[in-house]
């Protein structure tokens, strides 16, 4: 019997979406060629065929029957693509996103500071804060959330056709879209795709924004230059903080760079079998997050995992792997993941202030003395982040002396 269909999430249709396939029933098993392709041999069962879409509907992963057909889970399109092609009927995770976790089982919530930018105690509380919890919420900040959360969410709604001019898997480039980390070289993909941009400060005019939506130049340069102001701000606090004169973090930071990242999750069909990002520590110097009313971080305290609540109009701030080995472990990096829900999307924005690619990196030398060596490896930042992308995709990977 020959079947004219398209691979659609697990069944055959001739009004499916995808490459076109020829296939033969037979036996229990499937001959498939995709069109200059050459014949293979795949175990199934049919559990129903039925007239006159001609529909055979398969007992097999989503994964393993788009990897006999020669189709990748997800395309370079990315999850959401993915996710949406498949019209609602996904109903199991691809084995290429299996990581079994138990993130959507905990119910425990951080109590976290909120330092008020406004506030007469500012500079008191932020020193707090990142001395004794290296993550906190931030209260007026100044920053126009609603507007970045809009354009990112624009960019990841376009199709797919558009967003794939920008993908690529080169870390350093101005402009990158990418599903997961590096799939290239990663076992087990993370339920997210991602817009990435680097930003200086004095260049945010002639920085290739994305074509669209048409006002991401004007939301993003202006997110950017806020974030910069903010950020040298609280550098300068932290530094007194640490016991140094106010500008010695901003001149370890030499010539700052800003890595902007968009992140949307797609419903899962099981959480329990996916995540949204593995725990991680950033790889920056200070982190600052928006996110909307859906949750799904969590951060590690001690063994145990705890649920980040969003708090509507705050940023999540917490520190990066750079601030540590700087401040000496005065200022630690936290360990953090996003799980993923069957319910809704999520989206994110995250925002990592950072010193410059070829500035080398190591505990500032006020800070080290024989009672409080060195704790930390020397090694520059673009040289950190590229080992970050290429082998270590998760845990906590400051460089110890």
């Amino acid at each position: 019997m020959w079947i004219w269909g398209r691979a659609r999430c697990g069944r055959w249709s001739s009004h499916g979406y995808g490459k076109v396939y020829k296939m033969v029933l037979s036996g229990g098993r499937i001959r498939n060629r995709r069109n200059a392709g050459h014949w293979e041999d795949t175990d199934i069962r049919i559990s129903k065929l039925r007239k006159p879409s001609i529909q055979a509907y398969i007992s097999i992963s989503i994964f393993h029957l788009s990897s006999f057909l020669g189709y990748t889970v997800p395309s370079m399109a990315g999850i959401k693509a993915f996710v949406d092609s498949c019209n609602g009927m996904l109903d199991s995770v691809p084995d290429r996103y299996m990581m079994p976790n138990e993130a959507a089982d905990v119910s425990r919530y951080a109590v976290l500071p909120i330092v008020d930018v406004a506030s007469e105690s500012f500079e008191r509380d932020l020193v707090d804060a990142c001395t004794k919890y290296g993550i906190f919420y931030l209260k007026n900040h100044g920053i126009h959330t609603e507007d970045v959360m809009r354009c990112a969410l624009e960019f990841f709604n376009s199709p797919s056709e558009d967003k794939m001019r920008y993908y690529t898997e080169e870390i350093f480039t101005p402009v990158r879209y990418c599903t997961s980390m590096m799939p290239s070289k990663e076992e087990k993909l993370e339920w997210h795709d991602h817009l990435q941009m680097w930003l200086k400060e004095e260049s945010l005019g002639a920085h290739p924004w994305p074509a669209f939506p048409a006002s991401y130049k004007d939301v993003g340069s202006e997110y950017a230059r806020n974030i910069f102001k903010l950020g040298k701000r609280m550098l300068l606090v932290m530094s007194e903080g640490l016991g140094l004169r106010s500008n010695r973090l901003l001149e370890a930071f030499a010539d700052m760079v800003l890595l902007t990242r968009a992140n949307f999750y797609p419903a899962c069909p099981n959480p329990r079998q996916a995540l949204g990002m593995e725990g991680h520590t950033d790889s920056g110097g200070l982190t600052f997050v928006l996110q909307d009313g859906v949750g799904g971080l969590q951060l590690k305290q001690g063994e145990d995992w705890y649920n980040v609540r969003p708090l509507e109009g705050m940023l999540v701030v917490n520190m990066g792997d750079q601030l540590e080995k700087l401040s000496n472990g005065r200022y630690k990096s936290i360990l953090h993941r996003v799980m993923v829900n069957s319910k809704s999307s999520r989206l994110s924005v995250g925002a990592f202030l950072g010193p410059s690619l070829d500035a080398e990196i190591s505990p500032i030398p006020e800070l080290v003395s024989r009672d409080s060596p060195a704790k930390y490896r020397s090694r520059t930042y673009r040289d950190y982040m590229h080992e970050v992308y290429t082998e270590h995709f998760s845990g906590k990977n400051v460089y110890v002396a």
